[in-house]
């Protein structure tokens, strides 16, 4: 993942992250700093994110343990269980509804012919523009835009009949 695909997810989470972390600290000066930290941190372990797993979670789980560093820090803060803490990631959790669709879409795209199959993967999973994923799969970036269209277009009708 690149610095620009990770500024986008870490741009698109930062609220339900500060959020979260507020209901840890209780405050939002000490949450602002905690998610801080927790980015830093993500940055530096970018490696060991598994592209498959929901990026949220992923942060919410570097803040919590940010958090816990935090409280052995100030031992005056009380930390949570582990029950209330689970209770804490509810809201954030996908719904049944969300891991439905996420399935279907898989299926979805194992049926997508190679070609078509190999530029979603560039595009979307390794977050690259249609300049890069047209650098990297040989190709002139128009047609690339064009297999990509097509692609999403496959998509769209086989999760409409799978709906």
């Amino acid at each position: 993942m690149d610095r620009k695909r990770f500024a986008d997810l870490i741009r698109g989470h930062h609220l339900g992250l500060v959020a979260y972390a507020t209901a840890l600290v209780k405050s939002e000066a000490a949450a602002r700093d905690l998610v801080q930290d927790s980015c830093v941190a993500a940055w530096q372990s970018l490696g060991k994110f598994d592209v498959s797993r929901d990026f949220g979670t992923w942060m919410r789980g570097i803040v919590r343990n940010k958090w816990r560093e935090h409280c052995r820090k100030y031992k005056r803060e009380v930390a949570l269980d582990e029950e209330t803490l689970s209770r804490l990631e509810e809201p954030f959790q996908s719904t049944n509804e969300d891991s439905d669709l996420f399935a279907r879409l898989a299926e979805c795209r194992s049926k997508l012919p190679e070609p078509m199959a190999e530029v979603v993967r560039v595009i979307y999973d390794e977050g690259r523009t249609s300049d890069e994923a047209a650098e990297v799969l040989e190709t002139k970036a128009p047609a690339l835009r064009k297999r990509l269209e097509r692609a999403r277009d496959a998509l769209r009708q086989c999760l409409s009949r799978n709906a």
